[in-house]
Formats: structure tokens, C-alpha cells, sequence
């Protein structure tokens, strides 16, 4: 009569078959945890790029912006803050011919990492021939209007990150 195994000899013939399989799926658990762990760091090192870029597009915005403003009051002035007007960058941008780009630093808003400017061009000056007014003295020869682009601009030297900002305006 042929004698069976017994169960404990059976279960452990069992065991011996399956202790490759338990190194390889833990194994495998470890290298997709591993890649999971990867692909979180590279996400967060991107965000935080995109986070950088954002803000030093929104410093040199503002410097730009602001360059901006401090050209138009320097122009017209503040006539409620008795700050009187003054048009002199306009006639040398004049002087220069239409076209022609002047750009003066705007030193009180530049830092050691951003460089301000604002450019002033000459446009034209429009006129209208005698006879057509426009609630203007019906005596004179030409209504005049001279045109003008004012650009701020702000340049971050080190990242390379720039903004211009462009606004026309007109001067009698």
C-alpha cells in the first residue's frame, strides 16, 4: 500500500515553490513606487519654474507700468499737488526726427537685478488746413497735434525676463 504525504510535507513542497515569487512582486511594488516618487519630484521641479517665471513677469509688469506713469506725470505734472509740467524729453524726441526712439533710464526704479527705461518717439504732427475748425480760432492756418509713443520697459539682467509697455498719447 502506497502511504500518502502528510499535509505538513505537502505545505512546505508548496513553500519552496513560491519564494522567488515573493521577491519578485515586492521587487516590482518597489520600482513602481519608485517611479510614482520620480514623477511627483519632476512635477513639483516644474511648478516651481513656472511659479518663478510668473513672478519676475509680474516685477518687470510693474517696473515697466510704473516707469510708464512716472513719464506721463513727468510730462504733464500734477496740477492738483502744484507739481508744474515738464514736456523738455518731448522736444528733444522733436528734435530727433520722426521715428527716431530716444530711451532715458529711469534710475530711481532700477534695482541690481532689473534694468527700467522708458523710449519716447516722435510720431507726427497732424494738422488741418485752413478753413476746417474744430471750435479753433477761424484765423489760423493749422491746428496742430503732435503724437508721441512712450514705452516703459524693465529687463531682469540675470533670468533674461522682460516686459514693454506701449501708450500713445497726443500734445498740444
Amino acid at each position: 500500500m502506497k502511504k500518502l504525504p502528510r499535509r505538513t510535507e505537502y505545505l512546505t513542497a508548496m513553500n519552496r515553490s513560491q519564494e522567488g515569487v515573493a521577491l519578485v512582486i515586492g521587487l516590482v511594488l518597489v520600482l513602481v513606487i519608485t517611479l510614482i516618487a520620480l514623477a511627483g519630484f519632476s512635477n513639483s521641479t516644474l511648478q516651481a519654474k513656472m511659479a518663478t517665471n510668473s513672478q519676475q513677469r509680474n516685477t518687470t509688469f510693474q517696473a515697466a507700468e510704473s516707469a510708464l506713469s512716472n513719464a506721463i506725470i513727468e510730462i504733464e505734472g500734477i496740477p492738483m499737488g502744484g507739481i508744474p509740467g515738464n514736456s523738455e524729453v518731448l522736444a528733444k524726441a522733436i528734435e530727433r526726427g520722426s521715428g527716431v526712439t530716444s530711451v532715458v533710464a529711469i534710475d530711481k526704479l532700477k534695482t541690481p537685478t532689473m534694468d527700467v527705461t522708458v523710449s519716447y518717439t516722435y510720431q507726427e504732427t497732424s494738422g488741418l488746413a485752413t478753413g476746417i475748425s474744430l471750435n479753433a480760432d477761424e484765423n489760423s492756418t493749422i491746428i496742430g497735434r503732435t503724437k508721441f509713443i512712450l514705452e516703459g520697459n524693465a529687463v531682469m539682467t540675470a533670468s533674461g525676463a522682460k516686459t514693454r509697455i506701449s501708450q500713445g498719447i497726443s500734445y498740444e
